[in-house]
Parts: C-alpha cells; structure tokens; sequence
C-alpha cells in the first residue's frame, strides 16, 4: 500500500467519525428515548408483572409444602410408604419442592438502572451503527478534498452553509476545528474563491459555471461571484450538463469549467458523468466550489 492509498483511507476515517459527531443531537436524542423506554419497561414489570408471577410460584410452593406435611403425618413406621393424589412419594414431592424453589429464586424484579443504561448504550450503539451503513453505502460527496483525490481538481473554497443557531452550538464548533476547517464568514469565503478563479485565469476567457447543484443556486454563486472578478473573466451558469443540452452547448463554447457542488449533497455518480463530459471535449476544470 503507497502512501497515497494510506492518505485516502486516513481521510476516509477520519470523514467518517466526524459524519456520525456531526449528529451529536440525534445520536443522544435516540440513546435518552431508548434508555426511558428500557427503564419504564423495568418499571412496569416490577410494578405489574413481578409480585403475579411471583405470587404464583409462591403459591405453588405452598401446595407442595402442604402435601409433603400430610405425606409425613400420613407415614407409619411399618406400613407402606402414603403417596400423594399424583402417586407421589415424600421423597419426589421434596425434589418438586427443591425445583419450584430454585424457579423462585429465579422470578426476580429488574433493575431499572441497569435496564436504563443498557437502553441508553444499545440506541446509541445502533444509531451509530446505522449512520456507518449510511455513510459506506452513500453515494454522496463526503470531504472537501474528494473531488481532488478522484479527479486532480483545485479546489477554490468552500462555501459555509447557513445554519440555525442550535442548543449547545460549541460543540458544533469544535467539531469544525477538530474538522480542520476555518471557520470564515461567507462573504470572506466568496472572496477567496473570486480570489483564485482570477489568478488561475490568468489572461481571461469564458468560464462555464455549472454541477450538480439546482441552478438557482448556481445562479447565486454567479451573481456573488461575478463582481469582484476582473472584467476579463466572463461567466455563464448552466444547469447539470447531465440533463440539460444548452449545458453541453456551452461546454463547447466556453475556455475552461468551474464546477459548483454540494459537500454531502452531490452524487458521485452524477460528478462522474459529468467528469466524462468535460473529458470528451478536453476542456479544462480550473477548479471546484463547495457549498
């Protein structure tokens, strides 16, 4: 195994720890419901089921007592041994006697704390274990970087999302550290992408912005993007060439593409047919933006 290959799969780990941190909030919603459903089951049974079955084999131990009681009373010395309405001896009501004993012994009430830990512990444990299967078998773009490992992109920045401020949003915070990416303000961010689309074009030309992405957003990009370029970059937005023909039509026209996608939104397959397109007319990718 190279050093690439290891380096992919260190990424790939590491992308994946933080897919299930990221869902922190669900993760503990779905342990603390399975933890009180656990607890409240250990509550009811104890409660309602418990003191019946218990009652139960107490009072089938009791029978067996009173039985052996008339079998001894019933006993002389040398007269045969008395039975029971069953046949039984006083020796085998004893051993039914010793086994509906260890029956009791094993009629016992649940602990709720424990019941309610192992709850907590099993939720999170298949939540998480839900969330792997989801992360393994998606066919969605995962991290910032993957685009270039498939396919050699630079990438020209990242756009951040728009989120709600949540309860305990720090720890969402330092997940974005732990992530390794700075935290900037979106207008910051557009203006590192405009920053590299206008080194990277060097002398200018027309650039074809388009992905996966539905084309308001693509629209968007655009119109943040195009005021802070030089008057020698032109741009034109087009929806997914991958079923749009005015898309493929201005593929052909255009000097290089700048692909906008989405950071687990996009799919891999649809950037692949969209990688062949580009590849089929030799044009150049001078970069992707995430948002």
């Amino acid at each position: 195994m190279d050093n690439s290959q290891r380096y992919e799969e260190e990424i790939d780990l590491k992308d994946l720890m933080l897919h299930i941190l990221y869902r922190w909030r669900s993760v503990l919603v779905i342990a603390v419901l399975v933890c009180a459903l656990a607890g409240g089951y250990a509550a009811i049974y104890d409660q309602n089921v418990y003191p019946k079955e218990r009652s139960e084999v107490e009072g089938r131990l009791q029978a067996q007592k009173d039985i052996l009681a008339e079998l001894k009373e019933q006993a002389q010395p040398d007269a045969p041994e008395p039975t029971d309405s069953e046949g039984r001896t006083a020796d085998q009501v004893q051993k039914a006697i010793e086994e509906i004993e260890k029956e009791l012994g094993e009629v016992k009430e649940l602990s709720i704390p424990k019941y309610a830990v192992i709850g907590f512990v099993g939720g999170m444990f298949v939540l998480v274990f839900c969330y792997c299967l989801g992360y393994v078998f998606s066919d969605m773009i995962r991290g910032e970087r993957e685009l270039k490992e498939r396919y050699g992109y630079y990438m020209l920045g990242a756009i951040p999302k728009k989120r709600k401020k949540k309860l305990f949003s720090g720890v969402d915070g330092l997940l974005t550290k732990l992530s390794g990416t700075e935290r900037i303000s979106e207008e910051e961010a557009y203006r590192i992408v405009a920053t590299n689309i206008t080194n990277l074009a060097k002398d200018g030309g027309t650039f074809l912005v388009t992905g996966t992405v539905d084309i308001g957003r693509l629209e968007e990009f655009t119109e943040r993007i195009v005021p802070q370029l030089p008057e020698s970059v032109m741009l034109m937005t087009g929806a997914s060439m991958n079923a749009n023909a005015s898309t493929l039509e201005m593929l052909a026209e255009c000097d290089a593409v700048i692909l906008v996608e989405e950071q687990d939104g996009s799919l891999r397959t649809k950037v692949q047919k969209e990688y062949e397109s580009i590849s089929a007319l030799e044009k150049n990718v001078i970069g992707y933006v995430l948002t």
